[in-house]
């Protein structure tokens, strides 16, 4: 255990050194929910043969709420020459986001590759690379917006009047190509844990993001280092402590935090409590049948907004169906701990 801690600081003190100044993306609670939006290398990494999920996250903030859906799934194949010391998973995300009064929106459409490769006869102890390519959709409603130049210094009131303001002139919908990268580490030591880390860079090629023609503003790359550990504490108690940090154009977020699972016959009952430095205190609960999982988590604010906010959060929701089409996946060269 004691080399994957130095594999997972390493990796955020690599994060860190990495990210730049500018703005934030979307980011998520459960962020164990959103592997492909996390890391192109999880694509196919899982105990079954498919899996379809579902996010919704609804931010509170001072004005109009912040909406984000995201629609995903993955599966994988074993090509026979790879000798099922290696598998290729294929995955795709739909992203959607609306923020703020007029709002900002984006959509992203992408597609996931990832090769997972075998390094041991088990498999128990495998490495993924994967890769996202998607495109991205920006757009404001213009009409909702109010500027600089319709403010009556006088009367202290904005007018009806016209605007001057280039945006207003601009064409409000623009489109990019994005391209995603990331890697993976995986190591089920025995059929009690079972530990995992890794890092993608988002925005790899910078694309430009602007309302205004002639401008330069790009998208900055987004560094994420994740880690967590599965430890059986019985047959029926699973604990999965886990930690993300994010970097992105000058901001930064680390979330830690460890989710509970108690088996109750067919039943799986998930609780958990996270922190996002600084920021927010996350409790989460949650319900697995028949392989759909079910997630709730609430962020109570404790930030220096608090007052403002009055310790609220995003409330966030996920649905996570597994399919097993096979007779058995044990058979099957991704390696997971049983539970």
């Amino acid at each position: 255990m004691k080399y994957t801690l130095k594999f997972v600081l390493a990796m955020i003190l690599l994060a860190s050194g990495l990210s730049q100044s500018g703005a934030q993306d979307v980011h998520y609670s459960q962020m164990y929910a959103t592997p492909l939006y996390i890391n192109p290398a999880f694509t196919g990494n899982h105990d079954c043969d498919y899996r379809a999920a579902v996010n919704y996250r609804k931010q509170a903030y001072f004005t109009k709420p912040y909406e984000t859906y995201t629609a995903w799934g993955d599966t994988r194949f074993y090509p026979e020459f790879l000798r099922r010391n290696g598998w290729i998973g294929l995955g795709t995300h739909l992203f959607y986001d609306n923020a703020g009064d007029a709002p900002l929106q984006k959509i992203q459409a992408m597609i996931f590759s990832a090769y997972s490769q075998g390094f041991n006869i088990d498999n128990s102890i495998y490495g993924s690379l994967g890769v996202g390519l998607g495109i991205t959709n920006r757009s404001v409603n213009k009409a909702n917006l109010i500027f600089e130049d319709q403010w009556d210094s006088t009367l202290y009131v904005f007018t009806d009047n016209g605007t001057k303001d280039p945006l207003f002139n601009n064409s409000t919908s623009i489109f990019y190509m994005d391209f995603n990268i990331g890697m993976t580490f995986h190591h089920l030591v025995n059929e009690n844990w079972m530990y995992e880390a890794g890092m993608s860079i988002n925005h790899i090629t910078k694309p430009r993001e602007s309302f205004f023609g002639t401008s330069n503003n790009r998208v900055g790359r987004k560094i994420i280092a994740h880690a967590t550990v599965q430890h059986k504490l019985s047959d029926k108690v699973l604990l999965k402590p886990e930690v993300y940090y994010i970097a992105h154009m000058g901001s930064d977020e680390l979330i830690m935090g460890a989710n509970l699972v108690r088996g109750v016959e067919e039943l799986k009952l998930y609780g958990g409590l996270w922190y996002r430095f600084g920021r927010d205190i996350i409790p989460s609960i949650g319900i697995e049948f028949n392989k759909m999982t079910i997630m709730f988590t609430y962020d109570i604010n404790v930030s220096k907004q608090r007052l403002a906010s009055k310790y609220q959060g995003g409330f966030e929701v996920s649905i996570i169906k597994r399919f097993c089409a096979r007779k058995s996946t044990r058979r099957e060269p991704c390696k997971m701990l049983q539970f």
